[in-house]
């Protein structure tokens, strides 16, 4: 389960970083595109088939050794897999070689997976999935996570709503953890969601 607070500190440092950070137009402009092949549709809804949830090693030792690789992108999105979390980590190498990495998560993976995105891999490269029992909750995981992704100083982009086949409204939003290293949230709107979001515009 994803407990309050606990990923802001690294969302923090990793602000910091990136305020030296310039992108040029061009790379303003590949920037854009890739945002572009993100399918909102694909991280929609409440809910997956169900497996047994325990974070995978053999995924995280991949993604360590294709984050040594210095993806050029990066894209993390979450699903709600019957109250726990399920994240995918896409990557593209050298701007033809794709690949992508999904597992249930805890929020120390979370953070893990965050630091490599700007070069620090060592809490993925130590990271033990034995160490790390996961606890299911009657609660969206996501919810919380956003929360804090809202509370932290990464810049947010909103998107048009996906709307669902039987007419539900999904909020969509991207955070910039780095040059083309993005993290991707689609949540059915409810009045939580929108309460979530106007704390954070007021406090800003």
């Amino acid at each position: 389960m994803i407990k309050a607070n606990e990923v802001v500190a690294t969302l923090n440092a990793i602000e910091n970083e990136n305020a030296v950070e310039t992108a040029s137009n061009e790379q303003e402009k590949n920037e854009k595109i890739m945002n572009e092949k993100i399918d909102f549709s694909s991280v929609c809804g409440e809910e997956v088939v169900a497996t047994t949830a325990t974070i995978d090693q053999k995924v995280v030792s991949e993604m360590f050794k294709a984050f040594l690789a210095k993806p050029s992108s990066v894209v993390i999105q979450f699903k709600n897999d019957s109250g726990n979390l399920l994240m995918t980590v896409n990557m593209v190498h050298r701007e033809r070689f794709f690949s992508s990495y999904t597992t249930y998560a805890d929020n120390k993976l979370v953070e893990a997976v965050i630091a490599s995105m700007n070069g620090r891999t060592g809490a993925l490269e130590n990271f033990k999935a034995e160490e790390h029992v996961l606890e299911t909750t009657e609660l969206d995981p996501r919810v919380d996570l956003f929360s804090q992704f809202m509370e932290s100083p990464l810049r947010c982009r909103f998107d048009s709503d996906f709307v669902a086949k039987n007419g539900d409204y999904y909020m969509c939003a991207t955070f910039r953890v780095g040059y083309k290293k993005e993290v991707k949230f689609c949540l059915k709107r409810t009045a939580e969601i929108e309460e979530i979001i106007n704390t954070a515009i007021q406090a800003a």
